[in-house]
């Protein structure tokens, strides 16, 4: 099926909702309109010109980053400017451009969760929560042969999952009453006359976000004219969102050695190191991109060793005596190893979706800084 701009921003925001994104951020739809038809998809972390360049060479209508091309406010474009270039090549080459960022960062299964799988953590939770998502009970009631497919419905929405479980739902059977007035159709049943229905209440715990998606669903396969449901809030924690990942390795590892692990997985030839590293390291902390404002969470939290970008001498300094080490991997190599991970899944989700949308991780991302 053709796909549209649309539809990507469509599964990008399931996949990595905005609401996630920190307030001061721009994610998003940035240049060009939803109705755009869209054939080849370029993934990439940066909308410079050589990435930008390669999508008008690939033949992409549309370019998805996680860095947004428009951050600051543009007063005047002027494609000159190093800082406008991208933009009027973008718009130059009737180029969708689109980014998700802090909301990629903060999801549960976004860059920092994929970096604390890398790391091979065990537990990992959020660094910094920023968000708890309230849980909603939902309580359906179906005639007796129609729950499995209700059930079916409802869980593919994304409800009923608890930890490593899916499709945990709770029934039992009852009898229902219902008196069909004037203009009513009833699924069965007389007129104008009290029937009873064998029931199941068929109860499923979901995230407030999927409500909508799950009642949708609920109703499409639902045979009665009028479905009855109830949705509870509940006190129960639900789903903790927020920005980098701390855990623990099932034995501690020796620095020597951690260091050593980490040029290899970051592929870098030497590491910028702060603090007083302990012998070995079991706890460990990480930031995809900039998160040195992060540095006091993760001493906090205990860690032996804190992973990110762009440490600042301001906010490695009052820890430089502490044990502690913080080590500096910069803020390419932190998050371009997940671009083509998000390139993967974004080709899974357009596929089972039915679009027929070609996606390609991008060449041209490179890193700004060279080392010598």
């Amino acid at each position: 099926m053709p796909a549209t701009v649309r539809d990507i921003l469509s599964l990008v925001e399931k996949q990595t909702p905005a609401v996630l994104a920190a307030d001061w951020d721009r994610v998003g739809l940035q240049l060009g309109s939803p109705q755009q038809p869209v054939q080849r998809l370029l993934v990439a972390l940066e909308p410079t010109c050589p990435v930008i360049q390669e999508a008008v060479a690939a033949g992409a209508q549309m370019l998805l980053t996680h860095h947004p091309l428009l951050f600051q406010a543009v007063q005047q474009l002027n494609p000159d400017n190093p800082l406008h270039r991208p933009i009027a090549l973008a718009i130059k080459h009737d180029l969708a451009v689109a980014a998700a960022h802090t909301n990629l960062d903060a999801a549960t299964d976004g860059l920092n969760a994929y970096l604390a799988q890398l790391l091979g953590l065990s537990n990992p939770e959020p660094l910094a929560r920023t968000r708890t998502e309230p849980l909603i009970k939902l309580a359906v009631f179906v005639p007796v042969g129609y729950e499995d497919r209700v059930r079916q419905a409802v869980c593919q929405a994304g409800a009923g999952l608890i930890g490593n479980y899916s499709h945990c739902t709770f029934q039992v059977r009852g009898q229902g009453t219902y008196l069909p007035l004037a203009g009513a159709r009833p699924w069965q049943g007389t007129a104008a006359v009290l029937n009873r229905a064998e029931e199941i209440r068929l109860e499923v715990v979901l995230p407030e976000g999927l409500v909508p998606a799950a009642v949708a669903n609920l109703k499409a396969v639902h045979p009665y004219e009028e479905v009855a449901y109830d949705l509870y809030p509940l006190a129960n924690a639900g789903v903790s969102y927020g920005f980098g990942r701390i855990g623990t390795w099932p034995a501690p590892r020796p620095f020597g050695e951690v260091v050593a692990e980490l040029k290899r997985l970051f592929h870098l030839d030497r590491l910028k190191i702060a603090g007083k590293p302990r012998p070995a390291v079991q706890r460990l902390a990480v930031c995809g991109g900039s998160g040195g404002d992060l540095i006091p969470r993760a001493w906090e939290q205990g860690a032996d060793l804190y992973l990110t970008g762009d440490v600042r001498y301001h906010q490695a300094a009052p820890f430089a005596q502490e044990e502690m080490a913080i080590i500096d991997l910069g803020h390419y190599a932190t998050e371009v190893l997940f671009i083509p991970e998000w390139g993967r899944r974004l080709q899974a989700g357009l596929q089972a979706a039915g679009l027929n949308v070609a996606v390609t991780v991008a060449a041209k991302d490179t890193d700004p800084f060279s080392y010598r």
